[in-house]
């Protein structure tokens, strides 16, 4: 019964392209303005156009058909909605939100296709189904606890997070921050400082250009990129670390598996090694310190950079690599 409901509310999370909203506005703004949208009864989807205009389409939803404006079934449902859709100077709103409590056996919803310009920053949080954004280039802060949330080709400063599904970003430019408790994070091409949590699932971070700081205790976390900072931590499974760049510190630490790291030129970097587990394979150049099966302590190069790696739940293997 939990999985049936899951795939329903995932089902009516966010429009069909081909679907006729039930409401229709259009709104002027001829500067770079802030998106707010919330709804407790489905998924929101934001998208980008070259029009100095905000289109907001309003899905209003009953026993799985979206409902027509004339149709008597509307007024049931917006008993149980307060609606707002409205343009205050250049903060566009769009809110559905519940009156009463959630009833599965009502079977009714409101979510949103929200279509704005590329330069809008938005607050965007659901808490009835997930997220889709793409374009947007500005200040955001997106959330949602009941399903996933997916960013693509957007900009800027960016805090996102579910605690309904997982959480995936694509080509993203600016820092970003993403957290999930419902399911894992990954990341695809992004430049910035990252940082990127997961209680519910693997981290995964890919041609990441900037800082990383990622943690998973239900998974594992593997990052890849240029990296000058890395701290990655699981205590859900291992953690595997490709990078080039290394020119601030590099920390892992995986108490629910190894730690494998290949560190691009990294033979030519002075480091100033620590590294502890059952097993350590290393092959350290210009090395002094101590060198033993499980421990790996003193410098290379002369030092410089530090590296700190712990695995209390496999071995360490980190190479050197061009």
């Amino acid at each position: 019964m939990a999985a049936m409901l899951v795939a329903m509310l995932s089902f009516y999370g966010c429009a069909q392209d081909s679907e006729v909203p039930t409401i229709y506005k259009i709104f002027e703004l001829n500067q770079p303005g802030t998106l707010n949208s919330k709804s407790s009864g489905g998924g929101i989807k934001v998208k980008t156009h070259d029009k100095n205009e905000v289109e907001v389409q309003a899905f209003i939803r009953k026993n799985g058909k979206v409902l027509s404006l004339t149709d008597p079934a509307v007024d049931d449902v917006l008993d149980d909605f307060e609606l707002k859709i409205e343009k205050n100077g250049s903060v566009i709103t769009a809110n559905a939100e519940r009156k009463t409590n959630f009833k599965f056996w009502k079977n009714m919803g409101i979510y949103f296709t929200i279509t704005v310009p590329r330069e809008m920053s938005c607050n965007v949080s659901s808490s009835g189904g997930g997220l889709k954004i793409s374009g947007v280039s500005g200040k955001h802060n997106f959330r949602s606890s009941g399903g996933p949330v997916y960013l693509e080709n957007t900009a800027g400063t960016t805090n996102a997070k579910s605690s309904g599904g997982r959480v995936k970003a694509t080509n993203h430019n600016g820092d970003i921050y993403l957290s999930s408790s419902g399911g894992g994070v990954a990341l695809d091409e992004v430049h910035g400082r990252v940082h990127a949590f997961s209680s519910g699932g693997g981290v995964k971070l890919n041609n990441i250009h900037g800082d990383v700081d990622a943690g998973s205790s239900g998974g594992g976390v593997s990052v890849s990129g240029k990296c000058g900072y890395v701290k990655a931590k699981s205590s859900g499974g291992s953690v595997h670390v490709n990078i080039s760049n290394l020119s601030k510190e590099l920390y892992l630490y995986s108490s629910g598996g190894g730690v494998d790291a290949i560190i691009r030129n990294g033979d030519e970097l002075g480091l100033d090694l620590d590294l502890s587990s059952g097993r350590v394979k290393i092959d350290p150049r210009n090395f002094s310190g101590r060198s033993e099966k499980d421990r790996v302590k003193g410098t290379m190069n002369g030092g410089g950079i530090p590296v700190y790696m712990r695995a209390s739940g496999g071995s360490i293997n980190v190479q050197f690599e061009d």
